[in-house]
């Protein structure tokens, strides 16, 4: 269904609509999207955030991505977010990972502390997170 190749590169002809959607339900980044019968995807009711060995933490939910200011950077489904701090396109991955050969640590388990305050956990944010 797929042909990189090929311009378009989608074959809607080679797949059923179901094999369609399963593929783009399984892209990362939610670069790919589609809507059925006028209504795009919604997502998973509850949010997983998965690290990739090497590379992007791969986040699943309904997403939104707000800046400092409170604009809104992304409403979305599926996210690849950098970990290596190299992305020309933070927060999200660009793959600078590969070309930088970032090589991680094996994530460590949580070691927090019981929080006596809201502080010892975030400390105050000069903006507007919303809701």
């Amino acid at each position: 269904m797929f042909d990189v190749r090929a311009r378009p590169w989608v074959r809607m002809e080679n797949a059923s609509t179901d094999a369609i959607v399963a593929a783009v339900e399984k892209c990362p980044t939610g670069a790919l999207r589609y809507e059925r019968d006028g209504v795009p995807e919604t997502g998973p009711a509850e949010t997983t955030m998965v690290q990739i060995p090497n590379g992007p933490l791969l986040v699943r939910g309904r997403l939104r991505v707000v800046s400092a200011t409170g604009a809104v950077v992304a409403d979305e489904t599926r996210l690849a977010l950098c970990r290596c701090g190299k992305s020309q396109n933070e927060p999200f991955c660009d793959n600078s990972h590969r070309r930088v050969g970032f090589d991680e640590a094996s994530p460590q388990p949580d070691r927090r502390d019981d929080a006596e305050s809201p502080d010892d956990v975030c400390p105050p944010q000069d903006f507007d997170a919303g809701p």
